[in-house]
């Protein structure tokens, strides 16, 4: 190839000098890869989405849990399954102290707009679930305060178990 070659074809990389522009069949290709792409973007863009919903719950069941705890402290228990969340909305009958609401109506949804679901399990405890993303409880992609993994972890005793050595202890007769 002679330089003159050379330097055409840098200069017009698609071509001649009289095929300015691109084939139709290129144009697709350009447009292919680009979809493409945005279709990768786009799923992890849903996955974070998704990921943020479950974090945001959370929160808001924290949040929920603190309120119940202030609900307590003015009425010297936690609302009763039937009475449920209402409870720090509008006075229950059987609520003497009530100094409420405690909380915006609104906050007693999930942020996929489900009702967030209340049980009290005993006097000291409770159990607040989410149904997830899929909107149906008891599944795995349920939110449920207090993780069931920490409350295990409260309820089990803790345990130590210390070995002496058997043998001579006395170090002085060395």
């Amino acid at each position: 190839m002679t330089f003159k070659q050379l330097s055409n074809i840098a200069r017009t990389p698609f071509g001649t000098a009289k095929d300015k522009g691109m084939t139709i069949i290129e144009i697709l290709i350009v447009i292919a890869l680009m979809a493409g792409i945005m279709a990768v973007l786009v799923s992890k863009l849903l996955d974070r989405n998704e990921e943020a919903k479950t974090d945001l719950t959370s929160i808001a069941l924290s949040q929920l849990s603190d309120d119940l705890k202030i609900y307590k402290l003015n009425n010297n228990r936690f609302p009763t399954s039937e009475e449920g969340l209402q409870a720090l909305i509008e006075a229950p009958a059987t609520a003497k102290n009530w100094k409420g609401p405690y909380i915006d109506a609104e906050k007693l949804n999930d942020p996929w707009g489900k009702p967030f679901q209340y049980e009290l399990v005993d006097f000291k405890n409770f159990k607040i679930t989410s149904a997830g993303g899929d909107g149906e409880f008891g599944t795995s992609d349920d939110v449920i305060f207090p993780k069931e993994a920490e409350k295990q972890k409260e309820e089990a005793p803790v345990t130590a178990e210390l070995k002496v050595p058997e043998g001579n202890l006395d170090r002085s007769a060395n």
